[in-house]
């Protein structure tokens, strides 16, 4: 039984790493986004943020489904529940990013947009690890 606690801790430990890794890809490819929309294009703040959040779920999905979950394949049921938890982590996000821009009306709108990452973060790791591991 203490075996199989320790099994799954480091599983779990070993998952964690992996998405964060990913994570560390996708967020990155998602501020390279969210800094062409917002910054060189002047897209509205949320417009650019939807956009770019759309663009990342999907990055996200192929990542962690093929390699920090290990799962085979991507079915429908499958894809639709994965866009579901990162929709409504965006809906999260999105009233984040309400309130800074309420908070810290004089940060620029691009940091504004980075303060919501740690609390979308959280939210996808905890959904993404139900739906994807084995």
């Amino acid at each position: 039984m203490i075996r199989k606690l320790k099994i799954e801790k480091y599983s779990v430990i070993w998952k964690l790493m992996g998405f964060s890794i990913v994570g560390v890809v996708v967020t990155l490819f998602s501020i390279i986004l969210l800094y062409i929309f917002i910054q060189l294009i002047n897209l509205n703040v949320y417009i650019g943020y939807v956009i770019s959040y759309l663009f990342s779920i999907f990055l996200s999905l192929m990542f962690n489904n093929f390699l920090v979950f290990k799962s085979r394949s991507i079915n429908v049921r499958k894809l639709i529940k994965y866009y579901l938890i990162y929709l409504i982590s965006m809906l999260i996000g999105l009233i984040s990013l309400w309130i800074f821009e309420l908070l810290f009306p004089e940060l620029n709108k691009f940091w504004l947009s980075i303060l919501c990452v740690p609390i979308t973060y959280t939210w996808n790791f905890h959904f993404s690890n139900k739906l994807l591991s084995n």
